[in-house]
């Protein structure tokens, strides 16, 4: 039998799984094992499930023993039957060893069976992280007993439920999942993408050593694993000597893939909402679009070399990391690939720029991948320096000749030529966009394609992408079953809300009755009153309590340069480990608590009536782009600031760890004002508060540190209260005057000189109205040092400001 280099990825992707059952059931195993050991178990599982293995086009037989034989060491253990004989068993075998080097000596230990996972972010060299572990089985609000990877649960814990008995749990929701591939899986690589999602879903919560490093996943080990042996395979080609797969020479590519100017490209966006209609969902199909770049980049890569996807050790926000064997003909495609997408860039109008680079290393080098990582980063550093260097001068643009159609701009991104020579033409790219952003709210999936498939998509290089299953499908939500055809699970789509939402937030269950909404609002142009129709600025600025401002809110994670150079021994696994944690955040839990508040009602705190009214609102929240550790929102602008609020927590609660903050910057803006005003002003906000600190959001002029924000928000709300049972406006204004002026003052002693007269100005108040306010008189106060947020954000409650 012929082995390829997917038989090897099977084969390693499954060869610690015994460990699952050695925790779950010991020395009694429900059914008949050879022996107790780990590799005994895996050795028994594969060949219960072998109708799995002949999908794939392996003997049942030959594929337990190429991935149970993965010690070398055991030659007197077992009677030796775990020893590697066959080229491929030792390729599996050797890949585990480089893949293990990554783990650190020493540890606590403890019963395999009772060791829970460590948190990545405790293994930082960053102060200020806490242990925790993580529970494999868990309730969630409305759901008990939760198995495993799923949106809500990904949390460390000082008590994680770990025990044989959630073992048991995981096995049995793995044999399900094999259990279905034996069904529905339709092709090989639909057996490696099912295996693959089974084990993320069953072992991302389980350590894969419990003695000296419980840090990193049971999952993260079986893929590196996997991607090293495919590696290990695809450089030596046919059927190589144990000799040849151990020599020390340079088979391996780390390839560093990455798209700048994705946001500038993103809210590129001309024409605002005048004479171009559907802004919202245009805006989401570009967030979209650059999202797929690099998916796309990287998946043409593999599929060019006939490498499965696995290869793919990161992929977030715009970059990705590929391991590649270090053969003349993967450098040619990488070059070729390189010159291609160069051109790509140029005729799609030169907004983005990907960028490719690439070093070479040995296997020994796994357990000092920190440097090679380095070396590729300094790399993709000079690349940077030569944006477009393949193509520059060489290139044709379809549009530089008269042959080549109309040079008027496009209306809508002013990049590209429109369609048509008339006022007001799009080009093909922002028609595409229009047709994908209004099928975005009722699709959770990508499809990619080597030929076109039906309109809209997007085209890149060899590939397409369309909003409908594909030849390799990306999910957008936490659903690991099982597929006829490959797949993977990617939270790109975002958030768009729909007249749906709008009808829940308002308490009305008739479109006739929002129709009536719209009318009494002045939005009667905002399209057909349909539930799956995306929701203009102006409906969400409508839907705001008080002023009807839209909302923007920018955030970014602090220090993730810091995270990942001070990485404690930056591993393959470790990185990814690290990656992945923060993309289940930024592009998967984010996601979840706009769409699902209720799922976080225990964790953050919530009574049953704020949870309600959280479970009602927070939809209308609109994810402009979550890639990476940047997000974009808009929405009714008081929703946006508790969800800001609430966002922060969820993130100090996911990390446990006091050096990683977020920074940000809020602003209100009229509908009509145009997307990029809007990123650039909140990307200043946002620079101002990292200026100030970190950790701050920047809002009505002022940075405030997240802790305080929720003693200012109570401030407002009961300023919002004070002005309904009949405080003067004139005295918010005045007091805003005053501290205005106490601000400008350049002494200290005509900074306090406001006192006197703010309390003149509070005389006539009644005794306990006058007693909160008179807490101003202390200059020190945090009502005081922030008075502008509480004031207006009370004040724009009752639409004033």
């Amino acid at each position: 039998m012929r082995l390829t280099p997917l038989h090897l990825a099977l084969a390693a992707l499954f060869h610690d799984v015994g460990k699952l059952y050695q925790r779950a059931y010991g020395n009694q195993p429900p059914w008949e094992v050879a022996d107790f050991s780990h590799t005994g178990y895996t050795h028994a599982l594969a060949l219960r499930f072998g109708e799995v293995w002949k999908k794939a086009g392996l003997d049942p037989e030959a594929f337990a023993h190429l991935s149970a034989r993965h010690h070398e060491g055991w030659r007197g253990r077992y009677g030796g039957r775990y020893v590697p004989k066959t080229p491929g068993e030792w390729a599996v075998a050797l890949a585990d060893t480089f893949a293990s080097k990554e783990r650190e000596e020493g540890g606590e230990g403890g019963s395999p069976s009772s060791v829970p996972l460590h948190s990545p972010f405790a293994q930082l060299a960053l102060p200020g992280g806490e242990k925790g572990g993580y529970s494999q089985v868990y309730d969630l609000p409305g759901q008990r007993g939760v198995v495993g990877l799923s949106e809500g649960g990904f949390y460390p814990t000082d008590r994680p439920n770990v025990s044989p008995d959630t073992y048991r749990r995981l096995v049995e929701r793995l044999e399900e999942r094999l259990a279905g591939l034996e069904k529905g899986a339709a092709s090989p690589e639909a057996v490696l993408s099912g295996l693959l999602a089974a084990l993320e879903e069953v072992a991302s919560l389980v350590p894969a050593d419990t003695q000296a490093d419980p840090s990193i996943s049971l999952y993260d080990h079986l893929r590196l694993t996997a991607a090293i042996a495919t590696v290990l395979w695809a450089y030596h080609e046919e059927n190589p000597s144990p000799e040849a797969l151990r020599q020390p020479e340079e088979k391996f590519l780390l390839v560093l893939g990455d798209i700048g100017g994705i946001q500038d490209h993103i809210y590129r966006i001309e024409a605002g909402e005048a004479g171009v209609g559907g802004l919202a969902k245009r805006l989401r199909a570009r967030s979209l679009e650059v999202s797929l770049v690099a998916e796309a980049m990287g998946l043409g890569l593999l599929q060019r070399l006939d490498l499965p996807p696995l290869l793919r050790i990161l992929s977030a926000g715009g970059r990705f990391y590929l391991l590649l064997p270090n053969r003349n003909e993967v450098c040619s495609a990488l070059e070729e690939a390189a010159e291609t997408w160069q051109r790509w860039a140029l005729e799609e109008g030169g907004s983005l720029v990907p960028l490719l680079a690439w070093v070479s290393f040995s296997p020994e080098r796994f357990n000092d991948f920190g440097n090679v990582l380095r070396d590729g980063i300094r790399a993709l550093g000079e690349a940077k320096l030569r944006p477009f260097d393949r193509v520059l001068g060489r290139v044709e643009l379809p549009w530089a000749t008269p042959e080549g159609g109309a040079l008027r701009p496009c209306a809508l991104c002013g990049l590209r030529p429109a369609s048509r020579d008339e006022p007001g033409s799009l080009c093909d790219g922002c028609t595409m966009a229009e047709g994908i952003g209004q099928r975005l709210p009722r699709r959770e999936q990508v499809g990619f394609f080597r030929t076109p498939p039906s309109r809209p998509y997007f085209a890149f290089p060899g590939l397409w992408a369309a909003l409908e299953e594909g030849e390799y499908t990306l999910r957008a939500r936490l659903d690991f079953s099982p597929s006829p055809g490959p797949f993977e699970i990617k939270p790109l789509l975002g958030h768009l809300p729909t007249v749906q939402e709008a009808l829940q937030a308002l308490r009305l269950r008739l479109l006739d009755e929002y129709a009536r909404w719209l009318r009494e609002n002045g939005l009667e142009e905002a399209g057909e009153v349909h539930p799956d129709r995306p929701l203009t600025f102006g409906e969400l600025a409508a839907l705001s309590t008080g002023a009807d401002y839209l909302g923007g809110l920018m955030l970014d994670a602090d220090r993730m340069g810091e995270v990942f150079a001070g990485l404690k021994g930056a591993s393959p696994s470790r990185i990814a480990s690290l990656s992945r944690a923060f993309s289940l955040f930024f592009s998967g839990e984010v996601l979840a608590l706009l769409r699902t508040p209720h799922l976080y009602r225990q964790r953050l705190g919530w009574e049953a009536l704020e949870a309600e009214e959280k479970a009602r609102r927070y939809p209308l929240v609109y994810s402009v782009y979550a890639g990476g550790d940047d997000l974009f929102f808009l929405g009714p602008w008081d929703v946006l600031l508790d969800f800001a609020l609430d966002l922060e927590r969820l993130y100090r609660a996911f990390t446990r760890h006091e050096a990683l903050t977020l920074s940000g910057g809020f602003a209100l803006f009229r509908p009509s004002t145009p997307v990029p005003q809007m990123a650039e002003i909140l990307r200043k906000s946002e620079k101002r508060a990292k200026a100030a600190g970190r950790g701050r959001l920047f809002l009505f002029g002022q940075a405030v540190e997240w802790k305080d924000l929720p003693e200012l928000r109570g401030w407002a709300m009961g300023l919002e209260q004070d002005l309904k049972d009949g405080l003067s406006k004139a005295k918010v204004y005045r007091m805003l005057q005053l501290f205005r002026t106490a601000q400008a003052a350049q002494d200290p002693v005509h900074k306090v000189r406001y006192k006197p007269l703010l309390a003149y100005a509070l005389r006539e108040l009644e005794n306990g109205l006058k007693s909160r306010y008179l807490t101003l008189l202390d200059h020190t106060h945090l009502a005081w040092r922030h008075l502008p947020v509480w004031a207006f954000w009370g004040l724009y409650r009752l639409r004033e400001g």
